[in-house]
């Protein structure tokens, strides 16, 4: 008889190994099906050793060992994967199992797919490098074209990560010219015969592969990958939205370096901690890093903060004018909104203030509460988590008519209807571009037709192939709005995405005075940008100064103070700041808690083996985009 221990690929796991006995001999690394309650599950083996050997183990423990049905088909995972997710436990509170059954792509972890191969480990004799390249769109792609033929040249495959499905075809569009064959993508929409086929050609180890991916197959291994490109490096999409929270750009700076691969991190305005280890020479500098970049358009920023008009106008009187000239020429215009919904700002009715948080920027959203039968109203910013009762005049003229107005993507469309009747809109949203034919034919109406407006959200933005002559931010108010830690930095990149796919102008209207961030946007100064961005990061021990510990308890306000207390008492070591979000009422509770972990204190054991023995109800996420 032989002990066999495994660790179980699923989901949340918070089981960290499991034993069976079995007469067959298994290897470690095998994937095999064990039973788990009454299913079958999974699982991935550590050690099969004679039971003999562990006698008095098995004399001593408190429970019976469960047999091992027989096993006829296994597979083994990647060495290298495996050796990634037990070198991630150490910055990750996850048990190792679920971090493995995140780093796998859904088919393989739904069964459609075989699991993949064994792969032996890669070796490189020299220290494998990560290099930050910073440029418009067409200038990384070239530099990516001689990266790809120089790797292709020395035998080598190249891993290119994407964010999303639509920057698939578009990356391949641009990089296969010439090596169409050895071509090979991956993403979520692929139909399951064309992802047999795209797995067929992955294995295909007869020459060199480009595997252009999303993050869902950033983890697929091939013996001869030596380079890997993460595109768009600063996108949000990969941070992963399940447990364990898995940070694809640290899971592949991670693979390379057990595996001697170089990493090169591309975009037009790098993310402020990639930028630090550029500048601490932890990270290299492919080509030359620009002080400013040039663009094709300029940013006009039209602000009109304290003109009293009698009512809440959604157009300003001058972009409302070049609206009307830019459509009697015919020409076609994308329209940003910053999200679906009604985007709600307070203002003033009489000179259309918008009251706004002064740590961030970001305007403030009303919130009421109520309390021994009152109600209370507050500003909560959404960005900083500044919250103070809310104002009852207007700070510059004194009126007392304030309200929510509404400057979200629905609350556009029906104004543009209304002010520009006959010009042909195309409305581009989750609920639009529900599949990416759909997103692709809307794209493609707004191109075949002259003088149209195409009012969409960030998600049209990887759509637009082709520069467009106008752009119109509808709302900075609104743009800014964004609820995380990095509004700055999220409104700059997006003000310089903006210009790149505009030929002419970029107008951005606003309701208040233009800042340093715009006038550096205008400007195309990406480096004092980011010196500005980092200097404020270090005082308030924001990452890269500091690592964000952030857990979320919700429910029932009675068992959220329960869990709070069990919360606060296995973290008091680390000292963990707790507050409310601002939905909270007396009957439903959200409440965050908050570690800033700084310097060297991280990696930190003690705590991660912390974090792992908090309840499963509590969320737990490390750097998250929101704190609040």
């Amino acid at each position: 008889m032989n002990v066999v221990e495994v660790i179980p690929l699923i989901r949340g796991t918070h089981v960290e190994t499991l034993s069976y006995y079995t007469a067959q001999s298994l290897q470690a690394g095998d994937i095999i099906q064990v039973p788990i309650r009454k299913q079958e599950k999974p699982a991935l083996v550590v050690s099969c050793v004679p039971g003999s050997s562990t006698k008095a183990a098995l004399r001593a423990a408190t429970f019976t060992l469960r047999k091992l049905p027989e096993q006829t088909v296994r597979a083994s995972l990647s060495p290298n994967l495996v050796t990634t997710a037990a070198t991630l436990e150490a910055v990750v509170p996850a048990e190792r199992g679920a971090i493995l059954y995140a780093l796998l792509p859904k088919e393989m972890r739904e069964g459609t797919i075989p699991y993949s191969l064994h792969v032996p480990t890669q070796t490189q004799a020299v220290q494998p490098e990560v290099s930050i390249l910073m440029g418009t769109y067409e200038d990384r792609f070239r530099a990516y074209r001689s990266r790809i033929r120089e790797t292709f040249a020395h035998r080598g495959s190249v891993l290119f990560i994407v964010p999303t499905s639509a920057d698939v075809s578009r990356a391949q569009a641009h990089l296969e010219r010439g090596i169409e064959k050895r071509v090979v993508t991956f993403s979520p929409t692929l139909s399951k015969k064309k992802l047999l086929a795209a797995y067929d050609a992955f294995n295909d180890v007869s020459h060199a592969k480009l595997i252009i991916t999303t993050p869902t197959h950033a983890c697929l291994d091939r013996h001869d990958i030596t380079d890997i490109i993460i595109e768009q490096s600063r996108s949000r999409a990969y941070k992963s939205r399940v447990r364990p929270y898995l940070d694809i750009r640290e899971v592949v700076k991670t693979i390379a370096k057990l595996t001697g691969r170089n990493v090169l991190l591309g975009d037009l305005v790098p993310r402020a901690e990639d930028e630090y280890h550029r500048r601490e020479e932890r990270y290299l500098t492919e080509g030359e890093a620009p002080k400013r970049v040039t663009l094709p358009s300029r940013l006009e920023v039209v602000s009109l903060p304290h003109e009293r008009t009698g009512t809440f106008s959604l157009f300003l009187p001058p972009v409302e004018a070049e609206l009307n000239t830019i459509t009697q020429k015919r020409k076609n215009i994308f329209m940003y909104a910053a999200r679906r919904g009604i985007a709600p700002v307070v203002a003033c009715v009489d000179c259309g203030y918008i009251f706004r948080c002064p740590d961030s920027g970001a305007p403030y959203s009303l919130f009421k509460t109520t309390k021994d039968g009152s109600e209370q109203r507050w500003f909560v910013s959404t960005a900083s988590g500044r919250r103070l009762r809310a104002a009852d005049t207007c700070p510059v003229c004194n009126s007392w008519r304030l309200r929510e107005r509404g400057i979200g993507i629905q609350h556009i469309e029906q104004k543009l209807k209304a002010e520009f009747p006959g010009v042909p809109l195309i409305v581009f949203d989750h609920t639009t571009a529900t599949t990416p034919r759909k997103a692709a034919g809307l794209i493609s109406q707004f191109y075949d037709t002259k003088g149209a407006i195409l009012l969409g959200t960030a998600m049209a933005l990887p759509y637009l192939e082709r520069p467009v002559p106008y752009s119109v931010v509808t709302s900075l108010d609104a743009a800014r709005a964004i609820p995380t830690w990095r509004a700055e930095e999220e409104l700059f990149s997006l003000l310089l995405a903006l210009r790149e796919r505009t030929e002419e102008v970029c107008y951005l209207q606003t309701r208040s005075e233009p800042d340093d961030v715009l006038k550096l946007a205008a400007n195309g100064h990406i480096e004092q940008f980011c010196s500005d961005e980092l200097a404020l990061r270090h005082a308030l021990n924001y990452p890269p100064f500091a690592q964000l510990i952030h857990v979320t308890m919700q429910g029932p306000a009675s068992a959220v103070r329960s869990l709070e207390q069990t919360v606060a008492s296995q973290l008091h070591q680390w000292q963990p700041h707790f507050y409310h979000a601002p939905t909270t009422t007396s009957a439903h509770a959200t409440r965050y808690g908050l570690i800033k972990v700084i310097g060297d204190a991280w990696p930190n054991p003690h705590l991660m083996d912390a974090l792992r023995t908090l309840p499963p109800q509590v969320r737990i996420e490390i750097n998250p985009d929101r704190i609040i």
